[in-house]
């Protein structure tokens, strides 16, 4: 008898599921951007599952924006955030964050678009708000971003998502979370946990490969 113990990683898709998505394959075949009967209907698929996403994480169909998973999500809200923010280039994050979000920030830092700092962690992978504090008040001004995965889909830490959003928001700094590990599994609430970017993947919680979304709070 097969056991599979790596949801972490992925998760098998439910029937329901497959079955959803081959359905829509077969009725919204059409452009959603054309305005004939087929492009009418693909639109309106596209919308339905928009604002099942948003009521899935507390939010307002019109924050979500579709991706092809957590890695494009997270590297659009870090990218997109410095290209708003051009006179900040500081974005804080942690060495555990999972490689979508740490190598997206590497890779600005090679092309001298940003300065990643990182944030110190104890043994068990939870962030040390201490230290967390000391990058906030002296280089606050700097900061376009700070961005913490909710679960680590390694170590099991979860991060005081709310507590790290407050600390952000009172200085007028944009808070982005890798939500991959959380959303679909546990309540989520983005709204309350003072977060303004969250970005997670459908193959987290039986949902179907290439398909995730982006959050970004009405206002950011």
């Amino acid at each position: 008898m097969y056991s599979y113990l790596d949801n972490n990683a992925t998760t098998q898709p439910l029937p329901e599921v497959v079955a959803a998505v081959t359905d829509a394959m077969v009725r919204g075949w059409g452009n959603p951007s054309s305005v004939h009967r087929s492009g009418m209907e693909a639109r309106r698929l596209v919308e339905l599952a928009r604002e099942s996403v948003a009521q899935l994480v507390g939010a307002s169909d019109r924050e979500i924006v579709f991706t092809s998973g957590g890695t494009e999500g997270a590297g659009l809200a870090i990218a997109g955030t410095l290209a708003m923010m051009p006179e900040r280039r500081v974005v804080v994050t942690m060495h555990t964050e999972h490689s979508a979000v740490r190598e997206a920030c590497e890779a600005l830092a090679k092309r001298n678009l940003a300065e990643v700092v990182w944030i110190d962690c104890d043994g068990a992978g939870n962030a040390d708000m201490a230290s967390l504090d000391r990058i906030l008040e002296t280089r606050a001004a700097e900061i376009a971003l700070v961005s913490v995965m909710w679960a680590n889909n390694e170590t099991g830490a979860v991060q005081p998502i709310a507590e790290i959003g407050a600390r952000c928001r009172t200085r007028g700094i944009r808070f982005h979370t890798d939500a991959t590990q959380w959303v679909g599994r546990m309540p989520c609430d983005l709204r309350s946990m003072h977060v303004d970017l969250a970005s997670f993947a459908a193959h987290k919680f039986h949902g179907p490969k290439g398909v995730g979304a982006l959050w970004i709070r009405s206002g950011v």
